[in-house]
C-alpha cells in the first residue's frame, strides 16, 4: 500500500473520530460554560461555515505551492482547535469560554478542509483506473471514523477530569 494513501486514511480517520467526539456533546459544552442554546446553534455552524470558507484557499494553495504544505498546515490547524477545544472550560465561564469553544470551532472546520485536498491529491496522483477504488476506501476509512466516534465519545465519557 502507497504510503501516501495510509497518510490519508490515517488523518482521515482521527478527523471523523475526533469530529464525532466532539458533536454529540457540543451542546452540553457550551451550556455548562454559560453558553445559550443560541450560542450553540452558531458555534455547532462554525465548524461548517469554516471549511465551507478555507477550502477554495487550500486549493489554490494546493494548485501554487504543492499538496503537502497546506495538507499539513491544515492538519496543525486542526490540531490546534482541539487542544483549544479541550482545555475550553478552563476560561471563565461566560463569553471567554464560549468564544474559546467558538474559535476551536473554527479552527477545527478550517483544519477539516482538508478532506478536499485528500480527493484531489488522489486525482493527481493515481492513474485514472484506481481513482474510483482509492477514492472510496479514503471515504470508508471516514465513515468508519464516523461511526466509531460516539463511541469513543461514550468511552470518554467516563473519565473523571476532577
Amino acid at each position: 500500500m502507497k504510503r501516501y494513501l495510509v497518510a490519508l486514511a490515517i488523518a482521515g480517520m482521527v478527523d471523523a473520530v475526533s469530529y464525532m467526539v466532539v458533536a454529540p456533546s457540543i451542546v452540553f459544552y457550551v451550556l455548562e460554560n454559560g453558553g445559550t442554546k443560541e450560542q450553540y446553534g452558531f458555534i455547532l455552524s462554525a465548524f461548517s461555515f469554516a471549511s465551507f470558507c478555507t477550502k477554495p484557499f487550500l486549493g489554490w494553495w494546493s494548485d501554487e505551492r504543492g499538496f503537502r504544505a497546506p495538507y499539513i498546515s491544515s492538519l496543525i490547524v486542526a490540531a490546534l482547535g482541539g487542544l483549544l477545544y479541550l482545555f475550553a472550560s478552563a476560561f471563565p465561564p461566560g463569553r471567554a469560554a464560549v468564544g474559546a469553544i467558538l474559535v476551536s470551532r473554527l479552527l477545527g472546520g478550517v483544519g477539516a478542509a482538508n478532506s478536499a485536498l485528500g480527493f484531489a491529491y488522489v486525482a493527481k496522483v493515481v492513474p485514472h483506473s484506481g481513482q474510483t477504488t482509492t477514492n472510496t476506501l479514503l471515504s470508508a476509512v471516514r465513515m468508519t471514523g464516523l461511526a466509531a466516534g460516539p463511541g469513543v465519545n461514550a468511552l470518554l465519557g467516563g473519565v473523571d477530569v476532577e
